[in-house]
């Protein structure tokens, strides 16, 4: 999911799916609201027009990336657990790429970063033992442009009830080979929806329990 109080066709391991255009009003308010609260409480320090500048110089002179390249970019990205982190190989992206989930959808590389870097502090102090788990993909579609993955992740929620967050879902990764083969849309759908998904955080859980909306799988730990 992207990088908040953490978005097609059906995924591998199917079921229905949420997506944005799904989720109620309420719960995209509320998850949009919290984020821009946890923003404004642990700001990002870094200085965004410098850094944009040095990114860019360093990012025109990057050859394109090829679609082998963008897979298995990907697939790493899942190893490192992402989905719980954020924590993406960013030269894989546009800058204007267009982030959808279930609960939030927004505009910009930069702005996915900002996210994370305020998420730090939440993240270290919340998050337990997790794993995401690839159940299909990444899968290159060189006609349409796409890569598709469908995976699961799971993770422990360090509150007094024990909280635990199973979600299945996939992610389509759309790229453009005129923009240097880099990610222009990022659209995540869910196998449970956006309410159901969010209402784990409000009672106990246990891993491997059957509450993620489609099958587990084996994983690593992140």
């Amino acid at each position: 999911h992207l990088v908040r109080l953490r978005a097609g066709p059906a995924s591998a391991g199917g079921g229905a799916e949420s997506s944005y255009d799904d989720t109620a009003a309420a719960t995209k308010g509320l998850v949009g609201g919290l984020t821009a609260i946890v923003n404004a409480v642990f700001p990002a320090a870094r200085d965004d027009a410098e850094f944009l500048r040095q990114r860019a110089a360093r990012r025109d002179a990057l050859p394109d990336v090829t679609p082998a390249e963008l897979v298995e970019g990907l697939r790493l990205d899942f190893e490192r657990g992402y989905l719980f982190t954020g924590e993406i190989d960013a030269d894989n992206y546009d800058d204007d790429c267009v982030f959808t989930d279930p609960t939030l959808s927004f505009v910009g590389l930069r702005t996915f970063e900002r996210n994370l870097e305020s998420l730090q502090p939440v993240l270290r102090a919340l998050l337990g033992e997790r794993r995401v788990i690839l159940r299909g993909g990444p899968t290159l579609d060189e006609g349409a442009r796409t890569v598709r993955a469908a995976w699961r992740m799971e993770g422990e929620i360090r509150l007094p009830w024990q909280p635990v967050i199973q979600l299945n879902g996939a992610t389509q990764f759309t790229y453009s080979p005129e923009l240097k083969g880099r990610i222009v849309r990022y659209d995540e759908t869910w196998e449970l929806s956006a309410g159901d998904a969010l209402a784990q955080l409000l009672r106990p859980g246990r891993l491997g329990s059957d509450d993620a909306g489609g099958d587990g799988g084996d994983g690593a730990d992140t």
